[in-house]
């Protein structure tokens, strides 16, 4: 599953302050709604939250992907954030985490959740996308490097 296929360069923002896991929660609820992802942003967090009671969605190497399936959702949407300051986010090798890739999919899609969670994946094990990542100033720039990164994992 493509990543770059699910995200815009409208869903990418760069050096975004945040404080906490729970406003990093909150802002992807509310650009989700805003956008018309879902139409309750309330309802969203809510799920967001849930799944982060369960285990932590900060996977290592400063990376986030808090993700939910929505009764809302008639469509699959990826959101990248790279954090202005790094933040605890309770991460499995208790690193603070400066990017987030956040995933909501419709609920009947659970199928596609797992393909989508495997391509955030595999992408993020690429030492080349993190550094992207970090680096690029430009949101247009930033998607176009994803598409280039992920069609050259499709030839290896």
């Amino acid at each position: 599953m493509k990543i770059y296929k699910r995200l815009s360069a409208g869903h990418i923002f760069l050096n975004v302050y945040l404080k906490d896991k729970d406003e990093v929660i909150g802002f992807v609820a509310d650009t989700f709604a805003r956008d018309g992802v879902v139409t309750h942003s309330r309802l969203l967090y809510d799920s967001l939250m849930e799944r982060e009671e369960t285990m932590s969605t900060g996977i290592g190497k400063g990376i986030g992907i808090p993700h939910a399936v929505s009764g809302e959702a008639r469509d699959p949407a990826v959101l990248l954030i790279r954090l202005a300051d790094s933040i605890d986010f309770e991460a499995l090798d208790r690193l603070p985490v400066d990017i987030i890739l956040a995933l909501v999919v419709p609920e009947n899609q659970t199928h596609l959740h797992l393909q989508i969670l495997a391509g955030i994946s595999r992408l993020c094990k690429r030492g080349e996308f993190l550094d992207f990542v970090r680096q690029t100033q430009n949101a247009n720039d930033l998607w176009q490097g994803i598409k280039r990164i992920e069609e050259e994992i499709a030839f290896h």
